[in-house]
């Protein structure tokens, strides 16, 4: 079976899309508008792009109107956010934040999520993230049915003490950091089962 991108609706080559690339990590986005509201919401079209800078990339849909959603807003419009990794204790909440609530709604604060500072930049990161990244804005790229390609560039890092084994050279428990990845549904995946195959030198 196979499917042109020239003959079939934007909803089937979305549902493909959700559907074939998984698992998909999670971006628990924080944003903030020109007046310092606050919005948080879960994207996972995410990824890691480079090292030199640090850069990761986020996808956004447009609502069902047209129009671009609160975070690549207030991205635009401020040129910073912040990136945070959802692991399992954090899903329910995060659930509640992917709600389609109105620009005037604290996600975070109807979610039951604290806050902590950022050091480089004003949106404030998950504070029970185990991995949170700040953010300032690359590039934005839009797309002609309405998408939006956002890259960033990672400012700073915060990690959570336990997730850190090692310093130099650094060393991450990816057990102990334990993110959550999007399936398609509501069908989410863990990292617990796992297979090893070393690299070829």
């Amino acid at each position: 079976m196979h499917f042109s991108s020239d003959e079939i609706s934007s909803e089937t080559a979305y549902k493909l899309l959700v559907s074939t690339i998984v698992p998909r990590p999670i971006a628990f986005v924080t944003s903030m508008d020109l007046e310092g509201k606050l919005n948080g919401a879960p994207f996972s079209f995410f990824n890691a792009m480079g090292g030199a800078p640090p850069v990761i990339v986020l996808g956004f849909q447009p609502n069902p109107d047209g129009s671009q959603k609160d975070t690549p807003n207030n991205i635009l419009s401020s040129k910073e956010f912040v990136v945070n990794i959802v692991d399992e204790p954090l899903a329910v909440q995060m659930n509640i934040c992917a709600s389609s609530l109105p620009p005037d709604i604290d996600e975070l604060a109807l979610a039951n999520i604290k806050t902590a500072s950022s050091l480089d930049i004003a949106p404030p990161r998950i504070k029970a993230s185990p991995a949170s990244m700040e953010c300032r804005l690359m590039e934005n790229i839009s797309l002609s049915g309405g998408g939006r390609i956002i890259l960033g560039e990672i400012m700073h890092f915060h990690l959570r003490d336990d997730v850190v084994t090692q310093i130099d050279p650094l060393r991450i428990d990816i057990n102990k950091l334990a993110p959550i990845s999007r399936l398609n549904g509501p069908f989410y995946g863990r990292i617990t089962d796992q297979f090893k195959i070393e690299r070829p030198q």
